[in-house]
């Protein structure tokens, strides 16, 4: 069975961190992560302290990258557990 691990991200405020400690999990440096997709480490900075500052496209891209996913549930709706060995939001 696969390991997936749940986060929910409420605020902006949540997101930073969250997006900083994939990063780290996955071994990759803010210039690495930064290098891989298309990216400079200033940016990879700046979401990471301001992730109200990303934009949707660079928000799945980084997520792609860290095997992660972008998930919205409805509170209440008996949402469906992803079964891929992702991180969901």
């Amino acid at each position: 069975m696969a390991h997936v691990l749940s986060t929910s991200i409420r605020t902006s405020g949540q997101l930073g961190p969250t997006m900083r400690r994939l990063r780290k999990a996955k071994g990759l440096s803010q210039a690495e992560l930064g290098r891989q997709i298309g990216l400079s480490q200033e940016r990879i900075s700046v979401i990471e302290s301001h992730p109200e500052r990303v934009t949707l496209d660079q928000l799945l891209t980084i997520l792609m990258k860290l095997d992660a996913e972008f998930v919205v549930n409805a509170p209440g709706a008996g949402a469906n557990t992803p079964s891929t060995d992702t991180e969901a939001w």
